[in-house]
């Protein structure tokens, strides 16, 4: 069910949005009005182009994979079924208190994602429903920090580029071990040549490499399935735990799920 979404002028001037073609921009502002209040949505590329661009000749899956490169949304699998979700979403959009709470599974790591920032900024929100306050900060009257500390835990509130000296620290190290990652120093070099290359800014750094390590953008774990190596997080054995929710790829799509 379509729903009414906000954006803000910054929209069109953002660094996100304009290295997206047209269409694709188009595109991820129709899935603001498809997402639940939680920024989750089924996810069925067919319907959605039948929805939003039904006189267009184009590739909605190409555009679905820029804006999945871009992590502007995120894919998900639960109970055999896909869904989408758009990080920030919850930080951006005014709720109102009439909508319907969402019916769809949570993606996996929800609380590392609520740090990115993208354009899908369309309002300061501190909490959900109308009527509440903005908080302080570039359109406020408040002061936000800009210490290095606060560009790397996302406490400034604003997106910066990547830190030169920006490495691994010890809640990301701990971090890291809990979840069962290793190679922290591959997934670093990968992490910070693909920020500098494309110009990526984000709110917080910490969580930016938390998710690219999740997300496997060094491609280390596919690199070892090719090699016969056993998954992460131990060897290989007969009787296996069910596998934990993760977001997906293009390659996880391909294969049918």
């Amino acid at each position: 069910m379509a729903r009414i979404r906000t954006i803000k002028p910054e929209f069109f001037t953002s660094n996100d949005i304009v290295s997206l073609t047209p269409l694709a921009r188009l595109f991820y502002v129709s899935l603001w009005c498809e997402a639940d209040r939680e920024g989750r949505l089924s996810w069925n590329t067919r319907t959605l182009k039948m929805r939003y661009m039904p006189a267009d000749d184009c590739d909605v899956q190409a555009l679905a994979d820029e804006l999945v490169e871009a992590d502007l949304i995120r894919l998900y699998e639960a109970g055999g079924k896909v869904f989408a979700f758009i990080p920030t979403f919850k930080q951006h959009q005014i709720i109102n208190n009439r909508e319907s709470d969402s019916v769809l599974p949570e993606p996996p790591e929800c609380v590392d994602s609520a740090f990115f920032a993208d354009a899908s900024v369309t309002r300061e929100s501190g909490g959900s429903g109308e009527g509440r306050k903005e908080r302080k900060g570039k359109e406020g009257n408040g002061k936000e920090g800009n210490s290095r500390d606060d560009t790397r835990g996302g406490r400034s509130g604003r997106k910066t580029s990547i830190p030169e000296d920006f490495g691994i620290s010890d809640e990301v190290r701990a971090w890291a071990d809990g979840k069962g990652f290793d190679q922290l120093d591959e997934h670093l070099d990968s992490f910070r040549a693909k920020a500098l290359a494309n110009g990526y800014q984000y709110v917080n750094w910490d969580a930016a490499f938390r998710n690219a390590i999740q997300d496997d953008w060094a491609g280390l774990r596919k690199r070892g399935a090719l090699s016969g190596s056993a998954p992460r997080g131990g060897a290989a054995t007969q009787t296996q735990a069910p596998r934990p929710r993760k977001f997906l790829t293009r390659d996880d799509l391909s294969t049918g799920l």
